[in-house]
């Protein structure tokens, strides 16, 4: 066997593998814990493959909080309050380290898509237009929390290029 057709050969395996192991725990799971375990499969396979930051990941789920948050910006009074030192927390992540500035300059669309009944499905304001989905479920966490579930199962269902349709 030559070395190709051996890493072609474990790539397969693993992708088979992880199917049959995701379909045993999928059957043995109780409806309103399926998200969950796909979300963490998902996550942990796309860190193995570098597509995304363990550190990132950590934050998404421990949702950083800045506990020495500085007062909000007038412009920026329509965030809850307690929602605040999530967005003050989110700058320790190296692609939201100006997100402060960003909101306050673009004040007004900010607070449109604050406002949007549907936040995961409406294009962020213009700085942070481009994000990935993953980044998105950042924002959403520390701005939108009521909001993180539809957005988680875009997340899983963009991933495993499956559409899924509200019932």
């Amino acid at each position: 066997m030559t070395p190709r057709t051996l890493n072609a050969r474990v790539t397969e395996l693993i992708e088979s593998i992880t199917y049959q192991a995701f379909n045993y725990v999928r059957r043995g799971t109780f409806e309103r814990h399926k998200l969950i375990i796909a979300t963490m499969l998902c996550f942990r396979i796309n860190i193995r493959k570098k597509l995304i930051d363990e550190k990132e990941v950590n934050a998404l789920i421990k949702k950083e909080v800045a506990l020495d948050a500085p007062n909000q910006p007038e412009s920026l009074k329509f965030i809850m309050e307690s929602s605040w030192g999530a967005v003050k927390g989110l700058e320790t992540v190296k692609i939201f380290e100006n997100l402060v500035s960003s909101m306050e300059s673009e004040a007004l669309q900010w607070r449109k898509w604050y406002m949007e009944e549907k936040a995961e499905l409406v294009e962020l304001p213009r700085a942070f237009k481009d994000c990935s989905l993953f980044h998105r479920l950042l924002l959403l966490r520390a701005l939108r929390p009521d909001r993180l579930t539809g957005a988680l199962i875009q997340y899983v269902t963009e991933w495993l290029g499956i559409e899924y349709t509200e019932q």
